[in-house]
């Protein structure tokens, strides 16, 4: 590949104009980001400047949403499209009820058509109100037409009911109304997700359903199952049989899929056949296979096209084979085709992820070359690539020549240097920079205010981090889970878990619900703090919630527990659990038996360790080594001996029968042990050797 460098008269590589900043950091940023068109373009700049506005230019003008337009154009005068106007208005403020009322009013002069209420129940779906909005469609008192249903169909299929979406249809045309092939698509879609519709042999049913219902579907909606049984692991022969009965059980020629099939019936493959065959070859690895069916292509006079290279270009670059990357760079040219931003970002990122930057620096003086102008994709690649490496003051010199190549750094741009701040321990850096950001023109998402708030905890600036997220509430940026769940960790880990239970009310207070991890850290932290009956408190909100424990959250509460000696309250705990999966989880139990051994109880861990067996739970090599430290530390040395010897036998053989309540080889038959191989000496191992 041809990696030349700049020429004088080009402009310069981007790392020979990346010094250290002499300049605090925001005031760079404040002055780069306040007189943007000031900078003085580049050659690349204006090729990107000429390139948006050629494209803008070509550009349709925005069409007309369909959810209210008459197929027929309508016959409703201006009066009747300012009140669908103010319908649309209304229901987009969340405003339905006063909507309804506007067209009720309009309907007794006689004022309402179908455009008013196509408006009105489409703003009641986008409204999540899917009942009035059937309820609606269903009894207008004028001729209906597609658009009536459109959004109804639309609504139910989003929410997986594929079934009243085609009820949907037999109600339209019993009041005169055909449906249109977009809810044809719409349905099978939603058929063809696994999350709502059950993947393709479903979809493959509704398609049966449909052509049943005298839908005349076309081979747009054929492909859409085809591809799902290709996509989802149908096997070829599903795959061929659809094909195969498309004309006879669906009424549907097909156009252009299998190759050879579609060789012997007459219809040959196209580029876009090509196209769909190579994404899922390089979706799946099979490089190997890219090279024949490009061969093909030329037999069926098919070239491939820029976004075929692109394809392949994230396949192979994704796999690691960059010099393959750079050679298929190399030969695009004497196919006739130009290598695009979208090809040289591909093998950019690819480079900046295997730390290649000698590499990635030849491919941008590339780019400068054949006047590939630079993107923001560019840009937050390199960006990506700094932080990464712990260069995150050069990052500001990159962030000024984005805008002199009339690229406008985003919220991802800017979130990522904050993240490189941060994990630089930077943080007053990364508050500045947050700070700033509205300045910039580019608004602070929940991401870039979170990152910050790890930043502060880490630093232990809980004040901070505290009007930190006052000031994310007041400027409308809505915290998330992972927000609070962060602070909540800092406090529990600080031991301020009044704080950390303030928070988790403030969380609903701010609309969002507290998940698995925000109670089971301010369990942890009760625990931990000995407050064991709020622990407990919080563990029946949680399960009132209909939330259910996990084995973290339990093995934290015994442990508490079992520091206070309050074994019987643990017991009845341990007989609450519903759960067959984490009552057999030893992990639960060796919380208990650490904790009793910590203590000085060992005496009744090994009475608990009888209740674990009992249980169903047999105990594993961390319940014996927890036991022999605990025995070692209290001067049992000779019963410590004893049990690394049946610990070592039963490493030995891991099938071997435990024989007791008093896991000492004795007959009783509680089951069987598995215990996983010891390579070297355990840490309990090697303190009582040196007791020994």
């Amino acid at each position: 590949m041809s990696l030349a460098a700049s020429q004088p008269n080009q402009s310069p590589m981007l790392t020979s104009l990346l010094p250290p900043p002499t300049v605090p950091v925001v005031s760079k940023l404040s002055s780069a980001s306040a007189s943007p068109k000031t900078a003085k373009p580049t050659r690349l700049a204006a090729l990107s400047t000429s390139t948006s506005a050629t494209a803008l230019a070509l550009a349709p003008a925005p069409a007309a949403t369909s959810d209210d337009a008459p197929p027929g154009g309508g016959g409703e005068g201006a009066g009747a499209g300012r009140l669908s106007a103010l319908i649309r208005s209304l229901c987009a403020a969340g405003r339905t009820a006063e909507a309804a009322r506007a067209l009720s009013a309009a309907a007794a002069r006689g004022g309402a058509g179908v455009v008013a209420y196509n408006a009105m129940v489409s703003g009641y779906c986008r409204a999540g109100q899917l009942a009035s909005a059937r309820r609606l469609a269903a009894s207008v008192p004028v001729p209906p037409n597609a658009y009536t249903y459109f959004p109804v169909v639309r609504a139910l299929c989003a929410r997986g009911r594929i079934a009243d979406a085609l009820s949907v249809l037999d109600e339209m045309r019993r009041r005169g109304c055909a449906p249109i092939p977009p809810m044809y698509h719409v349905i099978l879609e939603a058929a063809c997700s696994r999350g709502g519709g059950g993947g393709f042999r479903s979809a493959v049913r509704v398609l049966q359903d449909l052509h049943g219902r005298g839908c005349a579907l076309d081979v747009g909606n054929c492909n859409l199952v085809l591809n799902a049984v290709c996509d989802q692991g149908g096997s070829v022969d599903e795959a061929l049989r659809l094909l195969r009965d498309l004309p006879t059980s669906f009424g549907c020629d097909p156009d252009v899929d299998l190759m050879e099939e579609m060789v012997r019936v007459g219809c040959p493959p196209n580029v876009v056949t090509f196209n769909t065959l190579i994404g899922y070859l390089c979706r799946n690895g099979l490089f190997e296979r890219v090279h024949q069916v490009l061969a093909q292509m030329v037999d069926h006079g098919c070239t491939p096209d820029i976004r075929m290279y692109a394809t392949v270009l994230d396949g192979v670059c994704k796999e690691g084979h960059l010099e393959v990357a750079h050679e298929i760079l190399d030969r695009m040219p004497s196919y006739g085709l130009k290598p695009n931003v979208v090809c040289y970002n591909t093998v950019l990122k690819g480079l900046c992820s295997a730390e290649r930057w000698e590499q990635a620096e030849e491919l941008l003086a590339e780019m400068f070359d054949n006047d590939c102008p630079l993107d923001d994709v560019t840009f937050n690649i390199l960006v990506d690539f700094f932080c990464q490496n712990g260069l995150v003051y050069r990052v500001i010199e990159l962030l000024e020549q984005m805008l002199e190549h009339g690229c406008v750094p985003d919220v991802i741009t800017y979130t990522t240097v904050i993240n490189g701040f941060c994990k630089e321990g930077l943080i007053d850096e990364a508050v500045m920079l947050l700070k700033s950001m509205a300045a910039c023109g580019c608004r602070p998402n929940t991401i870039s205010y979170t990152i910050v708030l790890k930043g502060l905890c880490s630093a232990e600036r809980w004040v901070d981090a505290e009007d930190l997220m006052s000031q994310m509430i007041e400027q409308g940026c809505s915290p998330n889970p992972v927000t609070f769940n962060t602070v909540i960790n800092f406090l529990c880990k600080k031991g301020l878990v009044e704080q950390a239970i303030e928070l988790l009310k403030q969380m609903l207070l701010n609309g969002c619900s507290p998940d698995l991890i925000s109670y089971s850290t301010v369990i942890d932290g009760l625990g931990k703090a000995g407050k064991t009956d709020e622990a407990l408190e919080l563990l029946n909100v949680m399960v009132n919630k209909g939330m259910s424990p996990n084995t973290i959250i339990y093995s934290s509460i015994a442990s508490a527990l079992s520091k206070e000696g309050r074994i019987n309250r643990v017991i009845q705990m341990f007989d609450n659990i519903q759960d067959v999966t984490i009552r057999s989880d030893a992990v639960l139990y060796n919380a208990v038996i650490s904790s009793l051994c910590k203590r000085g109880g060992t005496d009744r861990a090994i009475e608990f360790l009888a209740y674990m067996v009992s249980s169903g739970c047999m105990p594993n090599e961390s319940t014996y080594t927890i036991l022999i430290r605990g025995l070692a530390s209290e001067g049992f040395v000779k019963e410590a001996q004893e049990m690394l010897t049946e610990l070592c036998s039963k490493v030995e053989q891991p099938r071997r029968k435990v024989g007791g309540v008093d896991i000492f080889g004795n007959p009783g038959g509680f089951g069987y042990c598995d215990c996983d191989s010891v390579a070297e000496p355990s840490p309990a191992q090697s303190d009582l050797y040196a007791k020994s």
